[in-house]
């Protein structure tokens, strides 16, 4: 059962989020903000981490094998990434990067982490968090010094927090500089003097012989006061008094609010230790995102119609397709631009593999956004892109006219097609359905003749430069009653031709003509010179005799086909073309005949009138 779209869903979703909230920027895969986003070859868009650098061999979605075409390593989606900047303020940006900066530390992918925090540092270099997260990636890294500067850093913005004193001191200790790391130690007990991690460290240090001792402070000292006790601050009765204060307080390692501690490279985390924190850190971060969710703005009050609009045609993408080099636009504008140059049309990055794989998945995040934020506009955009494909859906109006060669009805017409505007042309007459185009031959001074022929592809080839070659059959003539343009190639206004029916005593008599010119066309067939004989190699045997002559409306299919393979001029061939009477046909096509097969004439009365152009 479909479930109200308007209602909250039941189950284990705490918090309803309504359509064209904040929510269509997570990550589908690890459910973060989105970070630099990268449009796979399906169609759906992944953070750069989760891609880790490379693209996998499925998507981890779809389970769609991916290709990385053309391009050297995976590129973000300049379209998605512009919108994230507009859609997200920079605190929250910040915030997410801090928890992408953690998700990774928790995962121990260390160099990872310092390159997410590293371009942090440098969109927003006073931030304490991302200071602090480098400092960890620094420390998993063994680079205490530069960890030492950040964490410097981390003091002077803080002086009331004892958590940088306690990392300044482990970082010092690592370095070798026990004493000042025990006065970093210090100072985090004056700021919390029940933080045990900070009193641990101490005695270990202080337990040595040759322990270090800093100019202020001595063995025997009052030192900081502990919960009101005038002893030591690491003796046994405060020890144990900050134990029963603190039971929970960390122990060896300082555990951030965040739950990730500070780890040498010499420490090692207890068995499923990893993947506790890991769902720890998720945990938390879906908690603080959760009660935000339906706080977060609508996208539709932060976006406008110009961030969704194509490059190209500058109006509201229409099926975006995001290419391997990142940049977005519609899929008919795309194939146009590829129809000319094999190139991104913005940075010119070659799209060979691109053009070659055939194929382009829509931007499904780019859908869903458009979708959720500007529905009307949408719509009002497929219904104009719906109203074109009507215009080329009419085959009478405005027909697409390929300039090229005599065809005729029922006969193969394979074409090879490389121009631009024919590329578009064929395109366009499969996304219409039609899936026709009329044929005309060039003539001088009309650029193309009276009379034509509707072709309808059966099979088209798509080779690897955007060239195809199309299989096309022969449909009904028309004649043109106007021309046009459009697109860069011809169009034109057509009525169809039909043969004039007889009946009695004429059907009779053009019955006869039918079958002694089927036969003479037997004969020439069979008997023909060695032209002849490779020209029925190349197009096949003659076609079946018809038993009904008249119910086509072009006459038998057999006629049609024996004119494209005697070799007549291209001017009688459109004369007998655009004839209505199959009588006058019949008649010239057994002339022709007995003329090959050297025979005398038989004689058959022809039509008293005809009309201007036909026979």
């Amino acid at each position: 059962m479909n479930r109200d779209p308007s209602s909250p869903p039941r189950g284990d979703s705490p918090v309803w989020c309504p359509p064209g909230s904040g929510e269509l920027l997570r990550c589908p895969s690890c459910r973060l903000q989105l970070w630099e986003p990268v449009t796979v070859s399906c169609g759906h868009s992944l953070c750069t981490p989760c891609l880790g650098g490379a693209v996998p061999a499925r998507c981890p979605l779809c389970q769609e094998k991916l290709k990385l075409l053309g391009v050297g390593g995976p590129r973000r989606n300049v379209v998605l990434c512009n919108l994230l900047e507009k859609c997200e303020d920079r605190g929250r940006r910040l915030a997410g990067l801090v928890a992408r900066v953690r998700h990774h530390l928790t995962r121990g992918e260390t160099k990872e982490a310092l390159g997410m925090a590293q371009k942090g540092v440098e969109l927003a270099p006073d931030d304490i968090s991302l200071r602090r997260c480098r400092a960890e990636a620094f420390v998993a890294l063994g680079q205490y010094p530069e960890a030492l500067v950040d964490l410097e850093t981390v003091c002077k913005a803080e002086p009331t927090e004892h958590e940088g004193f306690f990392r300044k001191g482990k970082v010092l200790l690592e370095m070798g500089r026990g004493a000042e790391a025990l006065l970093a130690w210090e100072h985090c007990l004056t700021l919390c003097p029940h933080f045990q991690p900070a009193r641990s460290e101490m005695e270990k240090i202080l337990a040595q012989e040759d322990a270090p001792w800093p100019r202020t402070a001595h063995r025997g000292s009052s030192g900081p006061q502990a919960g009101g006790d005038g002893g030591d601050p690491a003796s046994p009765s405060a020890r144990a008094q900050d134990q029963e204060e603190e039971p929970e307080a960390g122990r060896g390692s300082l555990v951030s609010e965040h739950g990730q501690g500070i780890l040498t490279p010499g420490q090692q985390q207890e068995p499923g230790a990893a993947a506790e924190r890991q769902h720890g850190l998720l945990a938390a971060n879906e908690e603080g995102t959760e009660a935000a969710k339906c706080n977060q703005p609508y996208l539709g009050e932060l976006l406008s119609i110009s961030d969704l609009e194509c490059s190209l045609c500058i109006r509201m993408f229409l099926e975006p397709v995001t290419t391997p080099c990142g940049h977005t636009f519609c899929k008919e504008c795309l194939e146009r631009c590829l129809d000319h140059r094999p190139n991104c049309p913005l940075c010119k990055q070659s799209l060979r593999e691109y053009l070659k794989a055939g194929s382009y998945s829509c931007t499904v995040l780019l859908q869903d956004i458009m979708l959720a934020t500007f529905p009307a506009q949408l719509a009002e955009r497929r219904e104009l892109h719906q109203a074109e494909m009507a215009e080329l859906s009419n085959l009478t109006k405005n027909i697409p006219i390929f300039v090229c060669t005599m065809s005729f009805p029922g006969v193969a017409c394979p074409l090879h097609v490389f121009e631009p505007r024919y590329r578009l042309m064929i395109r366009q007459c499969q996304e219409a359905g039609t899936r026709r185009f009329g044929m005309c031959v060039y003539e001088t001074g009309k650029s193309f003749a009276d009379y034509g022929c509707m072709l309808e592809i059966r099979q088209l080839e798509l080779l690897a430069d955007g060239r195809s070659l199309v299989d096309t059959v022969g449909g009904r003539r028309f004649r043109v009653l106007r021309r046009g343009h459009r697109d860069g190639y011809n169009t034109a206004d057509i009525e169809y031709l039909e043969d004039k029916k007889v009946a009695g005593e004429e059907l009779q008599e053009l019955q006869s003509l039918h079958e002694s010119t089927y036969e003479l066309a037997q004969r020439f067939c069979e008997h023909g010179d060695v032209a002849s004989r490779r020209l029925l190699m190349q197009h096949g045997p003659l076609p079946e005799k018809e038993e009904d002559i008249q119910a086509s409306a072009d006459g038998p299919m057999w006629c049609w086909w024996l004119i494209s393979i005697l070799p007549l001029d291209p001017s009688f061939q459109l004369r007998l073309f655009s004839s209505t009477s199959l009588r006058a046909r019949l008649t010239q096509l057994q002339r022709i005949l007995l003329a090959l097969l050297q025979q005398p004439p038989a004689v058959y009365p022809l039509p008293e009138h005809s009309p201007r152009g036909h026979i």
